[in-house]
């Protein structure tokens, strides 16, 4: 790991062509600053590994030119926002291993280049939407090779996903 401490600092918003935040495997805490939502040139986010708590700000689902967010293991709360679908680009989304709860947004469906889409060890409910289901790399025009959720039939909370059909698999 990186070793780091402490809280994320909002003033690195001023990093005004900032394109790679990577801040994984620390101790870092505290909640992720909306004013990371700022960042028009920002391709990866990749802040996992760490103690982050509170919700992912709005901002942050909505950076234009992100391609990966990981923001997997650490104890972050809220929905995931339907503002994700607008991420043109994005590729890669790891947000396994948290306490997300909610549905997971059928506006994932716009997301055309997502390749890697980790929801396991959350609190997500409901049914992974068939928008998703239908970019997996099974299909004429999807790239997902793997796609996860809590779908176990013993999972609780559960979100209903087919294997292989749509899910590559119900990790834990």
């Amino acid at each position: 790991g990186n070793g780091l401490g402490g809280t994320l600092p909002f003033e690195i918003q001023e990093l005004s062509d900032l394109r790679y935040l990577i801040v994984e495997e620390g101790a870092t805490a505290g909640q992720i600053p909306s004013e990371y939502g700022t960042f028009g040139t920002l391709h990866i986010l990749d802040l996992n590994f760490n103690a982050l708590t509170g919700t992912v700000p709005l901002e942050v689902w909505t950076l234009p030119l992100l391609f990966q967010l990981d923001l997997n293991d650490n104890f972050l709360t809220g929905t995931i926002a339907t503002e994700i679908g607008t991420v043109q680009f994005l590729q890669f989304v790891q947000l396994e291993v948290n306490q997300f709860t909610g549905t997971i947004p059928t506006e994932m469906g716009n997301n055309g280049f997502l390749r890697v889409v980790e929801f396991f060890d959350t609190n997500l409910t409901g049914t992974m939407p068939q928008e998703l289901c239908d970019l997996r790399n099974t299909t004429a025009t999807g790239n997902i090779f793997r796609l996860t959720a809590d779908c176990d039939i013993d999972d609780n909370p559960r979100v209903d996903c087919d294997v292989p059909e749509c899910c590559t698999d119900c990790p834990f």
